[in-house]
């Protein structure tokens, strides 16, 4: 199994920490966000991790390849792909861009700004189910997109921001934006949903937003992997640093 981590984006809502670093090198408690990811792959027995690059590129392919040697990455290895319009684009075409990658084997996928404990990323490769969605349990301090379960834990639908009702958040489960997707489910429903999404409405969307689709087309393809509201966080701007930095 691969993982892919994207860390293509600005990261503006956090600085002036990230004025001349990538959002995913702001460190916790001393320890880059991005560092937390690769420890937590090696230990969860990934064998090979591509990075999705844009913003600072150089700055976090020269960080990686001075803090992690072969030993630490034990087996390990890291490629990169890059976004050269990371800045007009959004996640759906930097992990577009990786596609090559993204179709050769089964994947974690991962965005570079959270925090959570490593046992999180073992978990879900050692899951039964192939396809999941790391899911939690709605909170107040939650942002962004959320899904609804139904009793088998089967993902029917992704819910942007704009579009959650207050008397439904009880039901609610926030995407953690952490997946696990088998070869065969990337191949046969992912990838095309995301070229012919890319086809029709651009490059400046989420590719949460192929995975609605898929859900809603058969809720049977996707799984929500729960997983408890204090074992990770996800640091978006100055307030969520502090918090992280008290829970981990």
């Amino acid at each position: 199994m691969q993982a892919i981590i994207l860390a293509a984006g600005t990261g503006s809502r956090l600085r002036p920490l990230t004025d001349t670093v990538p959002k995913c090198m702001v460190k916790v408690n001393g320890i880059p966000m991005i560092e937390r990811t690769i420890d937590a792959l090696v230990a969860a027995g990934i064998k090979k991790l591509i990075i999705g690059l844009g913003y600072k590129s150089e700055v976090l392919k020269d960080f990686i390849r001075r803090t992690f040697d072969e030993k630490r990455l034990n087996g390990m290895q890291i490629e990169f792909g890059e976004n050269p319009d990371y800045d007009k684009t959004n996640n759906i075409y930097s992990l577009y861009l990786l596609k090559e990658f993204f179709k050769a084997d089964d994947t974690l996928l991962i965005e570079s700004d959270l925090v959570y404990k490593p046992e999180v990323l073992k978990d879900l490769v050692n899951a039964e189910d192939k396809n999941l969605a790391v899911v939690s349990r709605w909170e107040d301090w939650m942002d962004g997109t959320v899904t609804l379960l139904n009793k088998d834990d089967e993902i029917t639908n992704f819910i942007v921001k704009k579009n959650q009702k207050n008397e439904e958040k009880p039901s609610y489960y926030k995407t953690v934006n952490i997946y696990k997707f088998s070869k065969e489910f990337t191949n046969t429903y992912y990838l095309p949903f995301l070229e012919t999404f890319m086809n029709v409405f651009g490059k400046n969307s989420y590719y949460e937003t192929c995975l609605k689709f898929i859900s809603e087309t058969d809720s049977s393809l996707l799984k929500g992997f729960k997983i408890d509201q204090g074992i990770w966080y996800e640091v978006d701007n100055q307030e969520d640093l502090k918090e992280a930095e008290k829970r981990f």
